[in-house]
């Protein structure tokens, strides 16, 4: 009997040392890949680099060229060379300060310090003189809207009194061609025919040594801000730049909301306090300064006062690891053209090339 268990106990013994191997094999053969990190890097274009000047103000992308605006005019790259346009040599720039740039409906849509004009690839005609352009846009050469600091004037003409007393910050027509407004102290305009609609979040003033609530315009209206930087369609929604943070929105029911850590004001025994409110998600900073998106709006493009933001469906990519050392201060502007990112900065602009592959994958799958 001893020695029949001895012979079990070995034939046991071999056989689960036969089953450990089978699993560790089949356990490492069908082991799913772990895709490790994307990591970019960047080049940066400087007066050393062929750019003509640094600061840039704006940017846009007009086909396979990439439009920066600056102070000292409009240039265009087409990959090898920087085309200047100034006053010197370009009779529909009323200034050489570009305030802001647009690509809407295959026009390039120009905003200057005097005067606002659009590019068709071939020739640069003006659309306002009389003064500096906070934004312009169209959807055709016969249909244009120039944010003015009294309200916006729509193919010439002067809109109603109530957006005129606010001084326009950005303007967008949405791929229904309907023109929003947005305004430096009186949120969103929708504008139907002659009349427009107003769109405010909940706001607070100090008067003395009181703090007052400011409802939201309409009730349901859930911007964080009501100076708004910037606006662009985005997956059907609109994405809102705002002071205050961003918001993914219709306008209607849908309002999704993205701040990060900020300072609020509140009334607590009889005093006016300040303290830190925790944001909600990893957006850089609360100040958005450029929105844009990819071709078919994989990723959103989001630059702050406190660097790059890139939303890709509802996570927030780690830019610090994803482009190491790219900058978090000094960015203005953004802009997306074929595969690459383009972003403006106080001292010159960066490219980070193919970054399409960080949403490429998702497509095979």
């Amino acid at each position: 009997m001893k020695g029949l268990n001895k012979v079990r106990s070995k034939s046991l013994a071999i056989a689960m040392l036969f089953v450990s191997g089978l699993l560790l094999f089949t356990g490492c053969v069908g082991k799913k890949k772990e895709n490790k990190p994307k990591i970019f890097s960047y080049e940066l274009y400087n007066h050393a680099k062929g750019l003509p000047y640094e600061h840039i103000t704006s940017l846009a992308a007009f086909g396979d060229k990439i439009c920066a605006g600056s102070k000292k005019g409009l240039f265009i790259y087409d990959g090898v060379n920087w085309e200047i346009n100034n006053k010197s040599n370009n009779n529909s720039l009323g200034s050489d300060e570009i305030v802001s740039l647009q690509t809407k409906s295959n026009y390039l849509w120009i905003a200057t310090d005097n005067g606002a004009c659009y590019y068709d690839g071939n020739t640069f005609q003006s659309v306002f003189t009389t003064g500096r352009a906070r934004a312009v846009s169209g959807t055709g050469n016969n249909n244009h809207a120039v944010g003015t600091a009294y309200g916006v004037i729509i193919n010439g003409n002067n809109t109603g009194s109530e957006v005129a007393s606010n001084e326009i910050s950005t303007l967008m027509y949405d791929t229904k061609g309907v023109l929003w407004a947005g305004t430096r102290t009186g949120g969103v305009y929708q504008f139907n025919g002659s009349s427009a609609r107003n769109f405010r979040g909940k706001a607070k003033s100090i008067q003395g040594s009181a703090l007052i609530d400011i409802p939201a315009i309409p009730e349901s209206c859930k911007l964080p801000g009501n100076l708004i930087k910037v606006m662009i369609p985005y997956n059907g929604y609109i994405a809102v730049g705002t002071t205050g943070g961003l918001c993914i929105t219709d306008f209607n029911s849908v309002y999704k909301v993205y701040t990060a850590l900020h300072d609020d004001y509140f009334q607590k025994n009889g005093k006016i306090v300040k303290e830190e409110v925790a944001g909600n998600c990893k957006i850089p900073g609360n100040k958005i300064l450029a929105l844009a998106s990819t071709s078919k709006d994989e990723l959103l493009f989001v630059v702050t006062d406190q660097g790059l933001g890139i939303l890709k469906g509802e996570e927030w990519i780690d830019v610090e690891k994803t482009i190491p050392g790219l900058p978090n201060t000094g960015l203005t502007s953004v802009a997306w053209c074929k595969n690459d990112l383009w972003i403006g900065m106080e001292d010159g602009i960066i490219k980070v090339a193919n970054l399409s592959s960080l949403y490429a994958d998702d497509e095979t799958k």
